[in-house]
């Protein structure tokens, strides 16, 4: 047998050393410098697999001097969008060091990483699991020297489409119901402007909680100015006020505050924002992440109301039949056997309309067990209480009420 000759060993070493399953994804940098090519803000490295079509969108799209909304050099914005054939791109863009140029400032640094559908779609299409790849493998700030090539990263995609963990991320009433408010704009908004007390955080419980086939839909930015000729459907644009009236002049635009988003009527929300309450009120959130990571990648954006009112409805029925199974001591007893009681169910009816996530769970506990003429009774009176509370509610413009009144009518078989 001839030996193998220095470079076949190269390339054998090159291949075992590649973990199994992983996935190649592109790299390019795109910053201000002083090249054999020009200067100015260019492409500066790239992969090999970066196609001459791929370097000019990414060259056209790239932000340039002064295109970070903050002066503030530990500052990131996180980008997605889709480019030409089927690919995307992630990238993070920040300050580096001082512009070569001498006009002021710091250069505006963007690390791409661009994927095809296929390889997207082993991370779920999920921009912030890529992020959180590449940041696995090294440092992504810009160093000293630019580099003048880059390699193609193997990057290993972990986790079930939904994680869990992630959607009881925000578990205070007031941070759930934030979220809530972004789901009902972002899905009905043509274009939505976020400002405000903004966190990343957010948008990747966003992501976490659409549908795997939705998710591509919604190219976003969080910290560049604004420009038209980056079409994102989500723009952060912070608190400069300039940026947001330049944005707004566009047309079907809509403003998200996130330091105090307008409250949206139960009755006119979007269903799939009124699952993704009731998703959050789970002190177990493994069954509505399996429900969401279940539905089929044909799911389309037109599909999400129906199937938000249909999981709905099926997330509260398995619950109540949970409830009836468990151990005693899985839930806080509601005892069921005097007036007295009859009085703490009314008052768990108020709690529930006020935003108190766990009297909605005892609430919804109280009728796990099978159902006798007393129990029915006492959930007439719950239904009556409500009907009531809700009705006296509207009438007085007080808009409170953070569970969605939708959830109640489940429970408790009455529409406000």
């Amino acid at each position: 047998m001839a030996p193998l000759s220095p470079k076949s060993l190269q390339a054998s070493k090159t291949r075992v050393s590649i973990p199994a399953g992983t996935v190649p994804v592109e790299q390019a940098i795109f910053t201000s410098a002083r090249t054999a090519k020009k200067d100015g803000y260019q492409l500066v490295a790239w992969s090999p697999g970066i196609s001459a079509d791929d370097a000019r969108v990414l060259a056209v799209w790239g932000p340039a001097h002064d295109s970070m909304i903050a002066d503030d050099p530990s500052d990131v914005s996180l980008n997605f969008h889709p480019l030409k054939d089927g690919k995307f791109c992630i990238s993070r863009t920040m300050l580096g060091s001082a512009e070569y140029s001498g006009r002021g400032g710091r250069q505006v640094y963007t690390h791409c990483f661009v994927l095809n559908a296929a390889s997207f779609a082993r991370f779920h299409n999920d921009p912030f699991r890529v992020l959180s790849a590449a940041l696995a493998i090294h440092d992504l700030r810009p160093g000293p020297e630019l580099p003048t090539d880059l390699p193609t990263m193997m990057m290993l995609p972990s986790g079930p489409p939904v994680e869990p963990g992630l959607i009881r991320f925000f578990d205070a009433p007031l941070q759930q119901q934030t979220l809530v408010t972004w789901f009902h704009h972002a899905l009905t908004s043509k274009k939505l402007l976020f400002t405000g007390n903004y966190n990343d955080r957010y948008l990747s419980v966003f992501f976490n909680l659409l549908p795997v086939s939705i998710r591509p839909w919604f190219p976003f930015s969080t910290r560049l100015r604004y420009s038209p000729r980056r079409e994102f459907r989500l723009i952060g644009l912070a608190n400069d006020i300039e940026e947001q009236k330049k944005a707004a002049r566009q047309e079907g635009c809509s403003t998200f505050g996130f330091d105090m988003p307008a409250r949206t009527s139960e009755l006119s929300r979007h269903p799939w924002a009124t699952w993704v309450q009731v998703a959050l009120c789970q002190r177990e959130p493994d069954i509505a992440a399996q429900m969401i990571g279940e539905l089929p990648l044909s799911t389309r954006l037109e599909d999400l109301p129906s199937i938000g009112n249909r999981l709905r409805v099926a997330l509260s029925g398995q619950r109540r039949k949970e409830a009836g199974s468990a151990p005693a001591d899985s839930l806080p007893p509601v005892a069921l056997e005097s007036d007295t009681d009859r009085e703490e169910l009314l008052r768990l009816v108020e709690r529930s309309l006020d935003g108190d996530v766990s009297a909605l769970e005892r609430l919804s506990s109280a009728w796990g067990c099978p159902e006798d003429a007393r129990m029915e009774k006492l959930r007439e009176d719950c239904a009556q209480h409500f009907v009531k509370l809700s009705r006296e509610r509207k009438s007085n413009g007080c808009s409170r009420s953070s569970m969605a009144m939708e959830i109640l009518s489940l429970i408790l078989r009455a529409s406000p």
